[in-house]
């Protein structure tokens, strides 16, 4: 019983820590991840062909430094 209660105690922290690190990851991305998947620009077998990688290539350039 002391040993679930060990596993209990070291999980739950670890458990909140990465809820908190993907918390930040997410609002540090601010919101650009889930923007380049609905822009419809890289559709898969769509027209665009290797347009895919200059519209990437836009947006990494456009990304703060």
């Amino acid at each position: 019983m002391t040993l679930f209660f060990t596993t209990l105690v070291l999980t739950i922290p670890l458990f909140i820590g990465a809820a908190l690190l993907i918390n930040f990851c997410r609002r540090r991305a601010g919101g650009r991840t889930s923007a380049s998947s609905s822009s419809g620009t890289c559709q898969p077998g769509g027209h665009s062909g290797c347009g895919c990688a200059a519209a990437v290539q836009q947006r990494i350039d456009r990304l703060p430094r």
